[in-house]
Protein backbone atom coordinates (compact mmCIF):
# COMPACT_ATOMS: atom_id res chain seq x y z
CA UNK A 1 0.00 0.00 0.00
CA UNK A 2 1.38 3.51 -0.98
CA UNK A 3 2.16 5.78 2.03
CA UNK A 4 2.05 8.99 1.09
CA UNK A 5 3.54 12.02 3.76
CA UNK A 6 1.24 14.17 4.74
CA UNK A 7 4.28 16.79 6.10
CA UNK A 8 3.36 19.74 3.58
CA UNK A 9 1.65 22.41 4.48
CA UNK A 10 -0.65 23.70 1.44
CA UNK A 11 -0.85 27.52 0.56
CA UNK A 12 -4.03 29.03 1.95
CA UNK A 13 -4.71 30.17 -1.82
CA UNK A 14 -5.76 27.14 -3.07
CA UNK A 15 -6.05 26.89 -7.22
CA UNK A 16 -7.83 23.42 -6.93
CA UNK A 17 -8.92 20.08 -5.34
CA UNK A 18 -6.94 17.89 -7.58
CA UNK A 19 -7.09 13.31 -7.64
CA UNK A 20 -3.11 12.09 -7.89
CA UNK A 21 -2.81 9.33 -9.73
CA UNK A 22 0.54 7.33 -10.49
CA UNK A 23 1.21 4.17 -12.47
CA UNK A 24 3.59 1.48 -11.17
CA UNK A 25 4.82 -0.38 -14.60
CA UNK A 26 6.34 -3.92 -13.76
CA UNK A 27 10.32 -3.83 -14.86
CA UNK A 28 10.15 -0.11 -16.30
CA UNK A 29 13.44 0.53 -14.34
CA UNK A 30 12.64 4.09 -12.79
CA UNK A 31 15.01 5.65 -10.51
CA UNK A 32 12.49 6.26 -8.08
CA UNK A 33 9.27 4.07 -6.46
CA UNK A 34 6.28 4.65 -7.05
CA UNK A 35 5.76 6.08 -3.11
CA UNK A 36 8.67 8.76 -3.38
CA UNK A 37 7.58 9.96 -6.97
CA UNK A 38 3.68 10.65 -5.35
CA UNK A 39 5.00 12.44 -2.09
CA UNK A 40 7.21 13.96 -4.58
CA UNK A 41 4.17 14.99 -6.59
CA UNK A 42 2.36 15.74 -3.59
CA UNK A 43 4.57 18.61 -2.47
CA UNK A 44 4.59 19.96 -6.20
CA UNK A 45 0.91 20.25 -5.97
CA UNK A 46 1.52 22.11 -2.90
CA UNK A 47 4.17 24.32 -4.07
CA UNK A 48 0.70 25.35 -7.34
CA UNK A 49 -1.57 25.90 -3.98
CA UNK A 50 -3.41 22.96 -5.21
CA UNK A 51 -4.84 20.37 -2.52
CA UNK A 52 -4.74 16.80 -2.41
CA UNK A 53 -7.85 15.24 -1.72
CA UNK A 54 -7.32 11.86 -2.74
CA UNK A 55 -4.42 9.36 -4.64
CA UNK A 56 -5.09 6.33 -7.05
CA UNK A 57 -2.44 4.57 -8.22
CA UNK A 58 -2.34 1.34 -10.78
CA UNK A 59 0.10 -1.79 -11.24
CA UNK A 60 0.46 -3.10 -14.58
CA UNK A 61 3.15 -4.31 -17.03
CA UNK A 62 2.84 -1.42 -19.70
CA UNK A 63 0.78 2.07 -20.08
CA UNK A 64 -2.23 2.07 -21.68
CA UNK A 65 -1.26 4.04 -24.62
CA UNK A 66 -4.33 5.80 -25.14
CA UNK A 67 -5.36 6.65 -21.28
CA UNK A 68 -1.98 5.79 -19.46
CA UNK A 69 -4.30 3.28 -16.81
CA UNK A 70 -6.55 0.82 -17.74
CA UNK A 71 -9.93 1.57 -18.68
CA UNK A 72 -11.66 0.11 -15.28
CA UNK A 73 -9.05 2.55 -13.24
CA UNK A 74 -9.69 5.30 -15.31
CA UNK A 75 -13.34 5.16 -14.09
CA UNK A 76 -12.63 4.87 -10.53
CA UNK A 77 -10.91 8.11 -10.88
CA UNK A 78 -13.63 9.76 -12.93
CA UNK A 79 -16.27 8.56 -10.15
CA UNK A 80 -13.93 9.81 -7.29
CA UNK A 81 -13.13 13.04 -9.12
CA UNK A 82 -17.10 13.59 -9.24
CA UNK A 83 -17.37 12.23 -5.52
CA UNK A 84 -14.90 14.34 -3.93
CA UNK A 85 -15.86 17.33 -6.30
CA UNK A 86 -12.25 17.08 -7.88
CA UNK A 87 -11.21 19.95 -10.37
CA UNK A 88 -8.53 18.21 -11.63
CA UNK A 89 -6.46 14.98 -11.79
CA UNK A 90 -2.36 15.03 -12.04
CA UNK A 91 -1.27 12.42 -13.45
CA UNK A 92 2.58 11.10 -12.26
CA UNK A 93 3.66 11.30 -15.58
CA UNK A 94 4.19 13.34 -18.92
CA UNK A 95 1.40 12.50 -20.95
CA UNK A 96 0.81 12.46 -25.22
CA UNK A 97 -1.77 14.85 -26.59
CA UNK A 98 -3.91 11.79 -27.00
CA UNK A 99 -3.60 10.51 -23.87
CA UNK A 100 -5.18 14.00 -22.84
CA UNK A 101 -7.72 14.60 -25.04
CA UNK A 102 -9.00 10.86 -23.64
CA UNK A 103 -8.41 11.29 -19.93
CA UNK A 104 -10.38 15.08 -19.99
CA UNK A 105 -13.65 13.17 -22.69
CA UNK A 106 -13.47 9.97 -20.30
CA UNK A 107 -13.06 11.97 -16.54
CA UNK A 108 -14.89 15.38 -16.94
CA UNK A 109 -12.20 16.94 -15.11
CA UNK A 110 -9.02 19.24 -16.37
CA UNK A 111 -6.02 16.58 -17.47
CA UNK A 112 -2.32 17.57 -16.04
CA UNK A 113 0.83 15.57 -15.95
CA UNK A 114 4.03 16.15 -14.08
CA UNK A 115 5.49 18.35 -16.96
CA UNK A 116 2.87 20.39 -17.20
CA UNK A 117 2.69 20.62 -13.26
CA UNK A 118 6.87 21.51 -13.14
CA UNK A 119 6.32 24.07 -15.97
CA UNK A 120 3.38 25.71 -13.77
CA UNK A 121 5.35 26.34 -11.01
CA UNK A 122 8.55 27.73 -13.25
CA UNK A 123 6.38 29.67 -15.07
CA UNK A 124 5.20 31.70 -11.76
CA UNK A 125 8.51 31.65 -9.76
CA UNK A 126 10.61 32.95 -12.59
CA UNK A 127 11.33 36.75 -12.06
CA UNK A 128 14.17 38.19 -14.43
CA UNK A 129 13.66 38.34 -17.94
CA UNK A 130 16.23 35.25 -19.01
CA UNK A 131 14.39 33.08 -16.33
CA UNK A 132 11.19 33.78 -18.05
CA UNK A 133 12.21 33.24 -21.28
CA UNK A 134 13.67 29.66 -20.20
CA UNK A 135 10.48 29.05 -18.65
CA UNK A 136 8.06 30.03 -21.97
CA UNK A 137 11.02 27.95 -24.25
CA UNK A 138 10.18 24.83 -21.90
CA UNK A 139 6.24 25.41 -22.26
CA UNK A 140 6.29 26.11 -25.83
CA UNK A 141 8.59 22.54 -27.02
CA UNK A 142 6.27 21.10 -24.64
CA UNK A 143 2.96 22.08 -26.32
CA UNK A 144 4.05 21.82 -29.65
CA UNK A 145 3.72 17.81 -30.18
CA UNK A 146 0.64 17.72 -28.61
CA UNK A 147 -1.56 20.41 -30.72
CA UNK A 148 -2.49 16.86 -32.98
CA UNK A 149 -3.74 15.06 -30.05
CA UNK A 150 -5.70 18.17 -28.52
CA UNK A 151 -7.51 18.39 -32.24
CA UNK A 152 -9.10 21.66 -32.49
CA UNK A 153 -9.51 22.54 -28.77
CA UNK A 154 -6.99 24.74 -29.47
CA UNK A 155 -8.58 27.89 -27.15
CA UNK A 156 -7.84 25.63 -24.05
CA UNK A 157 -4.48 26.53 -22.20
CA UNK A 158 -2.47 23.93 -23.78
CA UNK A 159 -0.28 22.31 -21.57
CA UNK A 160 -2.81 22.40 -17.99
CA UNK A 161 -2.04 25.18 -16.08
CA UNK A 162 1.42 24.66 -17.25
CA UNK A 163 0.90 27.79 -19.36
CA UNK A 164 -0.74 30.32 -16.62
CA UNK A 165 2.64 31.45 -15.44
CA UNK A 166 3.35 33.65 -18.08
CA UNK A 167 -0.91 35.18 -18.10
CA UNK A 168 -1.55 33.10 -21.36
CA UNK A 169 -5.37 32.68 -21.39
CA UNK A 170 -5.30 30.63 -25.16
CA UNK A 171 -3.59 28.73 -27.25
CA UNK A 172 -4.22 30.02 -30.43
CA UNK A 173 -0.73 29.24 -32.13
CA UNK A 174 -0.04 26.54 -34.60
CA UNK A 175 3.07 24.73 -35.27
CA UNK A 176 4.71 27.16 -37.41
CA UNK A 177 3.75 29.62 -35.25
CA UNK A 178 5.42 27.95 -32.65
CA UNK A 179 8.06 27.09 -34.44
CA UNK A 180 8.93 30.57 -35.06
CA UNK A 181 8.54 31.94 -31.52
CA UNK A 182 10.85 28.81 -30.24
CA UNK A 183 13.51 29.85 -32.90
CA UNK A 184 13.22 33.63 -31.86
CA UNK A 185 14.02 33.03 -27.99
CA UNK A 186 16.60 30.48 -28.61
CA UNK A 187 17.92 33.88 -30.50
CA UNK A 188 17.35 36.21 -27.46
CA UNK A 189 18.60 33.32 -25.02
CA UNK A 190 22.01 33.01 -27.40
CA UNK A 191 22.53 37.12 -27.00
CA UNK A 192 22.37 36.34 -22.87
CA UNK A 193 24.65 33.07 -23.01
CA UNK A 194 27.33 35.85 -24.44
CA UNK A 195 27.10 38.17 -21.88
CA UNK A 196 27.48 34.80 -19.25
CA UNK A 197 30.52 33.77 -20.95
CA UNK A 198 31.82 37.60 -20.52
CA UNK A 199 31.10 38.01 -16.88
CA UNK A 200 33.22 34.27 -16.26
CA UNK A 201 36.36 35.56 -18.62
CA UNK A 202 35.87 38.41 -16.18
CA UNK A 203 35.91 35.85 -13.02
CA UNK A 204 38.63 33.43 -14.71
CA UNK A 205 41.13 36.65 -14.78
CA UNK A 206 40.80 37.77 -11.06
CA UNK A 207 41.26 33.96 -10.89
CA UNK A 208 38.55 33.88 -8.02
CA UNK A 209 37.22 30.18 -7.86
CA UNK A 210 33.47 29.65 -7.93
CA UNK A 211 31.97 27.24 -6.04
CA UNK A 212 28.08 26.04 -7.60
CA UNK A 213 25.50 25.08 -4.74
CA UNK A 214 23.80 22.19 -6.63
CA UNK A 215 20.92 19.56 -5.21
CA UNK A 216 17.61 19.20 -4.67
CA UNK A 217 14.99 21.92 -4.45
CA UNK A 218 14.11 22.99 -0.84
CA UNK A 219 17.28 20.97 0.30
CA UNK A 220 18.97 24.88 1.25
CA UNK A 221 21.14 26.04 -0.72
CA UNK A 222 19.76 29.23 -0.37
CA UNK A 223 19.93 29.31 3.19
CA UNK A 224 23.59 28.08 3.60
CA UNK A 225 24.45 30.99 1.11
CA UNK A 226 22.27 33.43 3.29
CA UNK A 227 24.34 32.12 6.24
CA UNK A 228 27.40 32.50 4.68
CA UNK A 229 26.65 35.91 3.65
CA UNK A 230 25.65 36.57 7.36
CA UNK A 231 28.85 36.29 8.01
CA UNK A 232 30.82 39.33 6.14
CA UNK A 233 31.25 42.73 8.12
CA UNK A 234 28.68 44.40 6.14
CA UNK A 235 25.47 42.83 5.20
CA UNK A 236 22.98 44.14 3.21
CA UNK A 237 19.76 42.17 3.57
CA UNK A 238 18.62 43.79 0.19
CA UNK A 239 21.11 40.83 -1.64
CA UNK A 240 19.99 38.27 -0.06
CA UNK A 241 18.70 34.96 -1.96
CA UNK A 242 14.99 34.58 -1.62
CA UNK A 243 13.97 31.40 0.69
CA UNK A 244 10.56 29.99 1.35
CA UNK A 245 9.64 26.50 2.28
CA UNK A 246 8.52 25.25 -0.94
CA UNK A 247 9.76 23.43 -3.71
CA UNK A 248 11.51 25.94 -6.70
CA UNK A 249 11.32 28.92 -4.50
CA UNK A 250 14.12 30.80 -6.41
CA UNK A 251 15.26 29.97 -10.31
CA UNK A 252 17.34 32.48 -11.14
CA UNK A 253 21.12 32.25 -10.33
CA UNK A 254 22.33 34.32 -7.50
CA UNK A 255 26.39 34.61 -7.34
CA UNK A 256 28.52 36.56 -4.59
CA UNK A 257 31.81 36.78 -3.03
CA UNK A 258 32.66 35.14 0.22
CA UNK A 259 35.64 36.07 2.04
CA UNK A 260 37.68 33.62 4.10
CA UNK A 261 40.65 34.36 6.29
CA UNK A 262 44.27 34.64 5.02
CA UNK A 263 42.85 37.06 1.91
CA UNK A 264 41.36 33.92 0.16
CA UNK A 265 37.92 34.30 -1.29
CA UNK A 266 35.83 32.71 -3.90
CA UNK A 267 32.74 32.96 -5.50
CA UNK A 268 29.48 31.33 -4.36
CA UNK A 269 26.78 30.38 -6.70
CA UNK A 270 22.95 29.37 -6.17
CA UNK A 271 21.37 27.67 -8.75
CA UNK A 272 17.80 26.28 -9.79
CA UNK A 273 17.13 23.20 -7.92
CA UNK A 274 16.29 19.72 -9.41
CA UNK A 275 13.29 17.58 -8.76
CA UNK A 276 12.75 13.74 -10.35
CA UNK A 277 11.79 13.14 -13.48
CA UNK A 278 12.54 16.92 -14.71
CA UNK A 279 11.53 17.81 -18.21
CA UNK A 280 14.37 17.84 -20.59
CA UNK A 281 13.01 20.56 -22.24
CA UNK A 282 13.61 22.01 -18.82
CA UNK A 283 17.05 21.12 -18.47
CA UNK A 284 17.49 21.99 -21.90
CA UNK A 285 16.06 25.52 -21.86
CA UNK A 286 18.15 26.54 -18.16
CA UNK A 287 21.34 24.60 -19.76
CA UNK A 288 22.64 28.89 -20.14
CA UNK A 289 21.93 29.31 -16.35
CA UNK A 290 23.30 25.76 -15.27
CA UNK A 291 26.41 26.52 -17.30
CA UNK A 292 27.92 27.83 -14.22
CA UNK A 293 27.99 24.10 -12.96
CA UNK A 294 30.25 23.40 -15.43
CA UNK A 295 32.59 26.14 -14.99
CA UNK A 296 32.88 25.54 -11.08
CA UNK A 297 35.72 24.70 -9.45
CA UNK A 298 33.87 22.86 -6.70
CA UNK A 299 30.24 21.53 -6.81
CA UNK A 300 28.51 21.48 -3.16
CA UNK A 301 25.78 18.83 -3.49
CA UNK A 302 23.21 19.61 -0.79
CA UNK A 303 21.02 17.28 0.78
CA UNK A 304 18.20 17.25 2.79
CA UNK A 305 19.75 14.64 5.74
CA UNK A 306 16.09 14.99 7.56
CA UNK A 307 13.93 13.31 4.71
CA UNK A 308 14.16 9.35 4.47
CA UNK A 309 14.50 9.72 0.55
CA UNK A 310 17.20 11.42 1.08
CA UNK A 311 19.37 9.21 -0.85
CA UNK A 312 17.45 9.69 -3.69
CA UNK A 313 17.59 13.12 -3.27
CA UNK A 314 21.61 12.84 -3.74
CA UNK A 315 21.17 10.41 -6.94
CA UNK A 316 18.39 12.80 -8.57
CA UNK A 317 21.26 15.38 -8.01
CA UNK A 318 24.25 13.70 -9.13
CA UNK A 319 22.07 12.12 -12.33
CA UNK A 320 21.09 15.62 -13.57
CA UNK A 321 24.68 16.97 -13.50
CA UNK A 322 26.17 14.28 -15.32
CA UNK A 323 23.47 15.09 -17.83
CA UNK A 324 25.10 18.53 -18.40
CA UNK A 325 28.57 16.28 -18.69
CA UNK A 326 30.11 17.35 -15.86
CA UNK A 327 32.01 14.50 -14.26
CA UNK A 328 35.33 15.46 -13.54
CA UNK A 329 34.39 18.38 -11.11
CA UNK A 330 35.85 17.82 -7.24
CA UNK A 331 32.76 17.85 -4.77
CA UNK A 332 31.53 17.87 -1.41
CA UNK A 333 28.27 16.59 -0.16
CA UNK A 334 26.92 18.89 2.21
CA UNK A 335 24.13 16.98 3.99
CA UNK A 336 21.79 19.97 5.50
CA UNK A 337 19.58 20.09 8.39
CA UNK A 338 20.65 17.92 11.32
CA UNK A 339 18.74 20.23 13.20
CA UNK A 340 15.62 18.05 12.54
CA UNK A 341 17.28 14.90 13.36
CA UNK A 342 18.36 13.41 17.09
CA UNK A 343 21.77 12.28 17.65
CA UNK A 344 20.23 8.45 17.41
CA UNK A 345 18.64 9.05 14.05
CA UNK A 346 21.99 10.63 12.41
CA UNK A 347 24.05 7.48 13.69
CA UNK A 348 21.58 5.38 11.64
CA UNK A 349 22.34 7.38 8.03
CA UNK A 350 24.77 5.57 7.11
CA UNK A 351 26.23 5.21 3.57
CA UNK A 352 28.31 8.37 3.83
CA UNK A 353 30.26 9.59 0.94
CA UNK A 354 33.87 9.99 2.00
CA UNK A 355 33.71 14.05 1.26
CA UNK A 356 30.66 15.05 3.39
CA UNK A 357 29.88 17.75 5.71
CA UNK A 358 27.19 17.58 8.38
CA UNK A 359 25.04 21.06 8.61
CA UNK A 360 22.24 23.00 9.84
CA UNK A 361 22.67 26.51 8.10
CA UNK A 362 18.85 27.52 9.51
CA UNK A 363 21.25 27.15 12.80
CA UNK A 364 24.80 27.23 11.67
CA UNK A 365 25.99 24.32 12.67
CA UNK A 366 28.89 22.75 11.00
CA UNK A 367 29.28 25.84 8.73
CA UNK A 368 32.97 26.68 10.04
CA UNK A 369 33.61 23.00 8.89
CA UNK A 370 31.69 23.65 5.58
CA UNK A 371 34.23 26.84 4.97
CA UNK A 372 37.53 24.46 6.21
CA UNK A 373 36.60 21.90 3.70
CA UNK A 374 35.39 24.44 0.82
CA UNK A 375 39.12 26.21 1.28
CA UNK A 376 40.85 22.71 1.57
CA UNK A 377 39.18 21.69 -1.59
CA UNK A 378 39.67 24.77 -4.01
CA UNK A 379 43.21 25.85 -2.60
CA UNK A 380 44.55 22.43 -2.73
CA UNK A 381 46.83 23.10 -5.67
CA UNK A 382 48.05 26.34 -3.96
CA UNK A 383 52.39 26.20 -3.78
CA UNK A 384 53.95 28.22 -1.32
CA UNK A 385 56.29 30.66 -3.04
CA UNK A 386 58.49 33.45 -2.61
CA UNK A 387 58.66 36.69 -4.75
CA UNK A 388 60.81 39.56 -4.46
CA UNK A 389 58.75 42.06 -6.53
CA UNK A 390 59.89 45.61 -7.40
CA UNK A 391 58.27 48.64 -6.07
CA UNK A 392 57.69 49.56 -9.98
CA UNK A 393 55.33 46.81 -10.24
CA UNK A 394 52.96 48.31 -6.84
CA UNK A 395 50.07 46.78 -8.72
CA UNK A 396 51.43 42.86 -8.50
CA UNK A 397 52.39 44.01 -4.99
CA UNK A 398 48.77 44.85 -4.31
CA UNK A 399 47.01 41.96 -5.42
CA UNK A 400 49.92 39.53 -3.77
CA UNK A 401 48.98 41.61 -0.23
CA UNK A 402 44.98 42.14 -0.59
CA UNK A 403 43.98 38.53 -2.46
CA UNK A 404 46.71 35.81 -1.71
CA UNK A 405 47.13 33.74 1.73
CA UNK A 406 50.47 35.64 3.31
CA UNK A 407 52.90 34.03 5.56
CA UNK A 408 55.65 36.69 5.69
CA UNK A 409 56.26 39.92 4.34
CA UNK A 410 59.14 42.52 4.38
CA UNK A 411 60.06 45.53 2.47
CA UNK A 412 63.89 45.61 1.08
CA UNK A 413 65.90 47.83 -0.71
CA UNK A 414 64.66 45.85 -3.91
CA UNK A 415 61.01 45.80 -3.14
CA UNK A 416 58.96 43.47 -1.38
CA UNK A 417 60.05 40.35 -0.02
CA UNK A 418 57.20 38.16 0.60
CA UNK A 419 56.04 34.60 0.88
CA UNK A 420 52.51 33.36 0.66
CA UNK A 421 50.70 30.53 -1.38
CA UNK A 422 49.60 31.11 -5.09
CA UNK A 423 47.38 29.29 -7.27
CA UNK A 424 49.14 27.58 -10.27
CA UNK A 425 48.26 30.12 -12.90
CA UNK A 426 49.44 32.56 -10.37
CA UNK A 427 53.13 30.95 -10.56
CA UNK A 428 53.00 31.21 -14.05
CA UNK A 429 51.64 34.73 -14.18
CA UNK A 430 54.81 35.39 -11.62
CA UNK A 431 57.24 33.62 -11.88
CA UNK A 432 59.82 35.95 -13.18
CA UNK A 433 59.70 37.36 -9.46
CA UNK A 434 60.11 34.10 -7.97
CA UNK A 435 62.78 33.11 -5.71
CA UNK A 436 61.75 30.35 -4.01
CA UNK A 437 59.77 27.23 -5.00
CA UNK A 438 58.82 24.86 -1.94
CA UNK A 439 58.35 22.12 -5.03
CA UNK A 440 61.67 22.67 -6.09
CA UNK A 441 63.56 22.86 -2.12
Amino acid sequence: MINISSEYIFNKNIRGRAILAGLDVYQKGESINLEDSLNELKELAGAASIEVIDIITQSREKMESSTYMGKGKIEEIRDQAIRKNADMVIFDDELSGIQIRNLERIIGVEIIDRTSLILDIFGHRAKSKEGKLQVELAMLKYQKPRLIGLGGELSRTGAGIGTRGLGETKLELDRRVISKRISDIEKELEEVKKQREVQRKQRKRTSIPTVALVGYTNAGKSTIMNHLMQMEEEEDTRTKSFVKDMLFATLDPFHRKIKLEDNLEFILIDTVGFVSKLPHDLVESFKSTLEEVEEASLLLYVVDISREDYKHQLKVTRNVVEELNVKDTPFLVVYNKIDKLSSEELEKTGDIFEKSVYISAIEGKGIGELLKEIEKEIFKTSKEVTLLIPFSRGDISSYILDSTRVIQQEYTGDGLLVTTFLKPEDVEKYKQYILKDSDKD
